[in-house]
């Protein structure tokens, strides 16, 4: 799961809106509404008031609001309960809780497996 986000860097409160690319090297927590691109090498937390029409790219993500656009995730991507994501999502590993909501195609990147030689 992606982990808390108790002290994030970046904060996008319920009162903002952003119009272009939000790029981050830190936690960012959105609560507002934003229209362009989310990018952060770290966590990413959607809260429930959130509305984001834009393609995200993100080490892990944590969704509980709206979502229109593409989810990339390096991680592990969790849909909360209030999460609703229209469109495709790329993730490492995928959690959806019962009442979230998604339509759109999803991969997932497959787990390397520890392959050990025969012992002769």
């Amino acid at each position: 799961m992606a982990r808390s986000q108790d002290n994030p860097e970046t904060i996008v409160s319920s009162s903002m809106r952003i119009e272009g690319e939000l790029k981050s090297n830190g936690d960012i927590t959105i609560d507002g509404i934003i229209t362009g691109k989310v990018h952060t090498n770290k966590n990413l937390m959607v809260g429930p008031s959130a509305q984001i029409d834009a393609d995200i790219l993100a080490a892990n993500a944590t969704i509980g609001g709206i979502i229109r656009g593409n989810v990339t995730v390096k991680g592990v991507l969790l849909i909360l309960e209030t999460g609703k994501i229209i469109g495709n999502i790329s993730c490492g590993a995928l959690g959806i809780r019962e009442g979230a909501y998604f339509s759109g195609a999803c991969k997932m990147t497959e787990p390397k497996s520890q392959i050990t030689e025969p012992q002769q």
